[in-house]
């Protein structure tokens, strides 16, 4: 074998050790502050040590190249090319600085990069043109801030006195990872611990981990206190775990019932229906109807607009009303609640009227009554004239029969009288 090929052969090997040398053991860029977040701007550095023995580097520039696009849009890399000059010595060691801004919609992880270095062989040697080599890819490791928000809530009004299943939903709007979370719910500050209670599954859920853009929902059933005041409550919530903690609440209005309660009166021929708003929302332009039914009939308008009732309010209206039946009656109110929308609530009162006011059927059978009795008292009115003829052809007939015992009767009374003489 020639000295000239053993001298190129011992060249390609001290190259190869070069490359392998060349290549850092670190495969992570070494960063000016760690951790790294959406929206920084750092410098990295990328160590480049000569392991060749007996190799020179010369006119050395490394570049710093997004190995994918997934890098390429959340690493922008401001200044690609570092030039380190000349590295002559075995275990010399230059280090290559780049300048890089991180993207703020970036998410967490680690992305890569591959690490570009274009030298020249022995500076003196002519005709030497560059060479690019190509070390093990660098990770540049990005730490995401998570952001959990409430993304959602099947929360609307609530009424006094009900029971609502809730539903809660979460999500991660940051660029990091929340893992092991918790929801807490405080219902324990004074003015809201005798508002609401939670039924059955305790305060405490758990929503496990989020990464970017993951959601999660929780459920539980929220009990309203009968006697609980209107207006919007703040029910504070704590979302906690291993690497993440904040604060937020949900809202919740407790929408005051409207609701009436009926009684009436009779007074002459009218029908005196009062109507009392024993809610806790005023009503407006509250009018009341009675609609047709099978018990209840009524004269003239069914219809009466009696105005605006406050909480405790109470006014009457005036119905000519005929009873035909023993159903209750049905009454339907209309009124406009506090949020502006017209509404409507029908209701069923215990009526029993009297006689006076009982109705088509009691009338009718009244006026036959009152028929007969005018019947026999005309009856009665005729017998009485015709009672003095009667009473003359009465007498006549019994003359007629009892003649003979007259005329004897007349006899014997005359005979008498004559002997006294």
């Amino acid at each position: 074998m020639s000295s000239i090929i053993r001298k190129y052969i011992f060249i390609l090997l001290i190259s190869l050790l070069f490359l392998q040398g060349a290549s850092a053991a670190i495969t992570y860029l070494v960063t000016d502050h760690e951790p790294v977040y959406p929206g920084d701007t750092v410098f990295v550095w990328v160590p480049i040590k000569n392991t060749g023995y007996g190799t020179w580097l010369s006119d050395t520039v490394v570049k710093l190249v997004p190995a994918n696009n997934a890098t390429a849009k959340a690493v922008h890399v401001l200044d690609d090319a570092a030039v380190i000059g000349n590295i002559e010595d075995w275990n010399e060691m230059r280090t290559a600085k780049f300048k890089v801004h991180i993207d703020k919609n970036a998410v967490e992880g680690e992305y890569d990069f591959h690490v570009h270095i274009i030298s020249k062989g022995k500076s003196d040697s002519s005709g030497s043109s560059p060479t690019t080599t190509m070390q093990d890819d660098r990770i540049l490791v990005v730490s995401g801030t998570p952001v959990i928000t409430l993304s959602n809530s099947s929360i609307g009004s609530v009424a006094p006195g009900s029971s609502n299943e809730i539903v809660l939903k979460f999500r991660n709007e940051g660029t990091g990872t929340a893992r092991n979370l918790y929801v807490d719910i405080d219902t324990a500050m004074e003015h809201l611990t005798n508002v609401f209670s939670i039924i059955g599954s305790g305060t405490r859920f758990s929503i496990g981990s989020l990464s970017p853009g993951d959601e999660a929902e929780i459920r539980f059933m929220l009990l309203i206190d009968a006697q609980a005041q209107t207006g919007v409550y703040n029910i504070p919530l704590r979302i906690s775990g291993m690497n993440y903690s904040a604060s937020d609440s949900m809202g919740v209005g407790v929408a005051g019932i409207t609701d009436f309660e009926l009684s009436y009166q009779e007074s002459g021929s009218s029908f005196l229906l009062s109507v009392s708003n024993v809610g806790v929302n005023p009503a407006k332009a509250v009018s009341v109807e009675v609609p047709p039914q099978n018990s209840f009939s009524v004269s003239g308008s069914s219809t009466q607009v009696i105005g605006n009732l406050n909480s405790g309010d109470y006014t009457s209206a005036n119905f000519q009303v005929s009873q035909i039946g023993r159903s209750d009656m049905a009454i339907k109110i209309l009124y406009t609640d506090a949020a502006g929308v017209r509404r409507s609530i029908e209701k069923k009162l215990p009526v029993k009227l009297s006689s006076s006011m009982a109705g088509t059927t009691s009338k009718d059978t009244k006026d036959q009554h009152e028929a007969m009795h005018s019947g026999e008292t005309n009856y009665s009115k005729q017998a009485l004239s015709f009672a003095p003829y009667l009473g003359i052809v009465l007498l006549g007939i019994i003359g007629f029969w009892q003649r003979k015992s007259i005329s004897e009767t007349y006899q014997r009374l005359k005979f008498q009288r004559q002997r006294r003489k």
